[in-house]
């Protein structure tokens, strides 16, 4: 078996949101089981002050997902806008970028893996081959915001642990 650029970034970023939907779970049956209101508790939460909540961590994993499979199909990129507040908009949102990976042409990826993309970081936009902004910049930013997700929740007092983040990797 060969390894091709779809069979990495594609399985990564779907295990990646079942994670992301695992956590959020586990927020809400920790709220509702301490009488606290999901709603109005987590999606503003931060680690600290000067970093971007909840919600941010969710809208920007997701939108990562949309960016980095749009750049490797060389197709322009859908506009999300970012309303969400809850844990309803959360799986919506999460269920977007799922559609953005089932409908995601592998062979297209695959084709076009050493095209050179553009690549934007701050003010600078840099070009780089395809397959280096998926697996450079693409999966690690993915995985920034999802564990910031993780952290913030736990930081909240919600039980979770190392195999609620890692099970959707394992398939266990």
């Amino acid at each position: 078996m060969s390894l091709t650029l779809s069979s990495v970034v594609l399985p990564t970023f779907s295990k990646g949101l079942d994670t992301l939907t695992h956590i959020l779970q586990a927020a809400q049956e920790h709220a509702s089981k301490n009488g606290i209101n999901a709603d109005d508790t987590y999606p503003n939460a931060r680690l600290v002050d000067d970093m971007r909540p909840l919600t941010f961590q969710v809208q920007n994993s997701t939108r990562t997902v949309l960016r980095v499979v749009s750049r490797l199909q060389g197709t322009a990129e859908e506009t999300w806008e970012d309303t969400e507040t809850t844990f309803a908009d959360f799986y919506a949102r999460i269920d977007k970028a799922r559609k953005v990976l089932k409908n995601a042409d592998a062979k297209k990826i695959d084709e076009r893996a050493e095209a050179q993309v553009d690549v934007p970081l701050g003010p600078q936009t840099f070009k780089m081959p395809a397959k280096d902004s998926a697996l450079n910049q693409g999966i690690p930013n993915f995985f920034f915001h999802l564990q910031t997700a993780y952290a913030i929740l736990r930081a909240q007092g919600v039980p979770i642990g190392k195999r609620d983040y890692i099970s959707s990797f394992l398939g266990i």
